[in-house]
């Protein structure tokens, strides 16, 4: 999609940002704007890449992904390399429907289904229905459980998003990210 990303202003005075140190500050802009990040905030990013980019040696890289995951900002899927910005959805969604489009696309590049059922989650939570592209403004929106990429999930992992209960998606964010949300 768009080759650049959107810092708001008041990212400085974000509560949370305040108490970071610089080191955190400089990478949680990084995890948001480098070329690896995606619309719908789940991407595939090696350490080596990020060693590369920022500068920093493999442990920092380390202990810093693992910093953020305790702090409730992104979970991390060692196994397929990919990182979920937590709130990306909540600040980055639109209703354009070529974002739209570029973020059904996208959807279906992630390797861990889980992270997919995470991210449906986050629709709905926010009232956004990817599948038609109508914005609900936080209302529940049953539309989601019923999309075509839900019942994809079905043929794919025998276990599709709609009978996926609060409990599993409690589990699923303790599993790759700490505590719930």
């Amino acid at each position: 999609m768009a080759a650049y990303r959107h810092i708001h202003i008041d990212y400085w005075q974000d509560s949370f940002v305040l108490d970071l140190t610089p080191e955190e500050k400089y990478f949680y802009i990084y995890l948001m704007t480098n070329s690896k990040t995606t619309q719908c905030g789940v991407y595939s990013l090696h350490n080596r890449i990020i060693e590369t980019e920022t500068g920093y040696n493999r442990e920092t890289v380390e202990k810093l992904i693992q910093r953020f995951i305790e702090y409730k900002k992104i979970y991390y899927c060692e196994e397929t390399k990919e990182i979920y910005l937590v709130n990306w959805i909540k600040h980055n969604m639109s209703n354009s429907p070529k974002v739209q489009k570029c973020i059904k696309k996208e959807i279906e590049n992630i390797k861990n289904k889980e992270f997919v059922k995470l991210l449906y989650k986050s629709f709905e939570d926010l009232g956004y229905n990817i599948e038609n592209g109508e914005n609900n403004h936080g209302k529940y929106n049953k539309e989601y459980r019923e999309s075509k990429y839900a019942k994809s999930l079905k043929n794919e992992n025998d276990k599709t998003y709609k009978s996926t209960t609060n409990d599993e998606l409690e589990q699923l964010r303790k599993k790759f990210g700490g505590e719930s949300l």
